[in-house]
């Protein structure tokens, strides 16, 4: 089946079968464009997370490819990785990840915020 159009479904609809697009980490800001997407590093990088309120419901994945410093962080000063465990940055705040393997899920879910869906390794508040 080939869609042309978005698919609508009425929250209780799954699809399956859809590889996330994988993009090698880089040191530019993440577009709205990239929503879905699955980060890898291969060196130490800086991204920068697209500003909260303009792209809710954006989910993006990193994948910590190497055990090279793999920050990710916010927009601007207002928009805050929210608080999950001993994590607790504040607005602004970027987070690192350093071990090889290591993956986070991060969705836009408020105006200035970004949720920690998931974690397997340690991330850690790096400002």
């Amino acid at each position: 089946v080939t869609f042309v159009q978005n698919v609508l479904g009425i929250g209780t609809d799954s699809l399956s079968a859809f590889l996330q697009k994988q993009v090698a980490s880089t040191t530019v800001a993440i577009t709205a464009a990239q929503c879905g997407s699955t980060f890898v590093s291969n060196s130490a990088d800086v991204m920068v997370l697209p500003e909260a309120s303009t792209v809710l419901g954006c989910r993006l994945t990193f994948v910590c490819g190497t055990a090279d410093n793999f920050d990710v962080d916010p927009a601007d000063g207002t928009d805050v990785i929210l608080p999950t465990g001993a994590l607790t940055p504040s607005a602004g705040d970027a987070i690192r990840c350093t071990d090889t393997g290591g993956v986070f899920v991060l969705e836009a879910g408020g105006a200035n915020s970004w949720a920690v869906l998931s974690t397997n390794l340690t991330i850690t508040d790096i400002d």
